[in-house]
């Protein structure tokens, strides 16, 4: 078995393509991915700082003297009109926009300015600004015509976004999702209440902070991207084992091996521990390298590295079952397209899934559940739960569906590799 380990590191090693695979692109795409994210899994708004266009059409003032002489020409009485009125005031959308853009909880976010038509389109195309809103005209008199006396169609806002800052673009647009619909929420509960307005109070609305789901301190990009592509490079490894295993058949190695009176499960079992080997030193090479050079981790954290070890080692055994399988596939096939299928596509696949590329927790339940079995996506979770120092009984779940799948993958193996005078 040893000589069998010894001669896949000595092969693996002698090919320069597939160790730069191995050690040096997941480097790349960790600084890539890492620089082009600092801080935004952390929470932190500097990467999201955006500046807006407002081209204000509408004249707030005239919008609420028109709609004080239609109320007093509605017929309603002069004690409700006086309140509908107050409430108008107190209730403008125009200013309650206003105030919200310029709050001091949105400040650090958000910068908006004030301009024309023409300055605001030479702004955007100029990439000064990332959208530009636009307040018609008349948009408050329509606007408390329909939240406070349900008459008219209402008013709408006009938003034009930026191609060169998507992230922006679309926070800033779920910025004003959220205020129209705030706004149109209580102004049915107004009219449901018999037409009492809602207190000014209940008007605001906040926008921007982080909400804490748990006590532990956000990741850093650098961090999560060493974690993602660790785990989505894992899955090469089997597929580089399984390619070596199908040259080693063409060129009668294998058989060889079978005359010297070898089971053939022998050399499956070697398969399999030259993967889970191999994996589990890119593991610490990934890990060492990034800390180095990333400040990923804290090397010199005695108490955090046995948990990440013991994480590493449970995917490097589930990887050398998914390298004796894809051996077995190839071997039973005698052909090497299965593995140049899993490691050209079934791998980005599972990355996707698993969340190497990007965190799975906006994505639909079917997804997220998906990539939870996946070799992968089960060890970056019990990755992330370990990072944020939670509690060690709740790494069972992730590990524990890395386990059930190494047993599957084992039995497969065995089930399809051929026996002796089927080689």
């Amino acid at each position: 078995m040893y000589t069998f380990l010894k001669k896949d590191i000595l092969v693996l090693f002698r090919d320069r393509t597939e160790l730069a695979v191995l050690l040096a692109m997941p480097f790349i795409l960790i600084a890539i991915l890492g620089f082009a994210l600092s801080g935004l899994l952390s929470g932190n708004s500097e990467v999201l700082s955006m500046d807006v266009a407002i081209v204000q059409e509408d004249n707030e003032q005239l919008g609420l003297e028109q709609f004080a002489e239609e109320l007093n020409g509605s017929g309603i009485p002069a004690e409700a009109r006086s309140r509908i009125m107050a409430a108008a005031q107190e209730t403008s959308p125009s200013s309650i926009l206003q105030g919200i853009l310029t709050d001091e909880s949105l400040r650090e976010l958000v910068t908006a300015q004030e301009m024309d038509t023409a300055a605001a389109a030479e702004a955007l195309e100029e990439e000064e600004v990332v959208a530009i809103l636009t307040i018609p005209e008349n948009f408050t008199l329509n606007a408390l015509q329909k939240m406070l006396m349900d008459t008219g169609g209402g008013a709408e806002l006009e938003l034009m976004i930026a191609d060169h800052a998507a992230t922006q673009s679309e926070v800033f647009t779920d910025i004003l999702e959220e205020f129209v619909w705030s706004l149109n929420f209580e102004s049915a509960i107004a009219q449901a209440a018999n037409g009492e307005a809602p207190a000014p109070e209940e008007t605001s609305v906040q926008f921007g902070g982080v909400e804490s789901v748990s006590a532990v301190q956000p990741i850093s990009s650098f961090q999560y991207y060493t974690i993602g592509m660790a785990v989505m490079f894992a899955l090469f490894v089997g597929a580089t084992i399984s390619g070596i295993a199908f040259v080693e058949k063409q060129q009668f190695v294998l058989n060889r091996i079978l005359l010297s009176d070898q089971h053939p499960f022998v050399y499956l079992g070697a398969k399999a521990i030259s993967a889970a080997t191999v994996t589990f030193l890119q593991f610490c090479i990934l890990f060492f390298f990034s800390s180095l050079l990333f400040g990923a981790f804290d090397l010199t954290n005695w108490s955090f590295w046995p948990g990440m070890l013991l994480i590493g080692f449970t995917l490097a055994i589930c990887v050398g079952a998914l390298a004796a399988f894809l051996t077995a596939l190839t071997m039973r096939f005698n052909n090497d397209s299965i593995t140049t299928v899993f490691a050209g596509g079934v791998v980005t696949i599972f990355a996707f899934l698993g969340g190497s590329f990007t965190p799975t927790e906006g994505m639909p339940d079917s997804i997220q559940k998906l990539g939870g079995w996946t070799p992968n996506g089960a060890s970056l979770n019990a990755f992330l739960i370990w990072l944020q120092n939670l509690e060690i009984v709740l790494l069972w779940e992730p590990l524990s569906r890395v386990l059930l799948l190494t047993i599957v993958l084992l039995i497969l193996s065995l089930l399809i590799f051929p026996r002796k005078g089927e080689a």
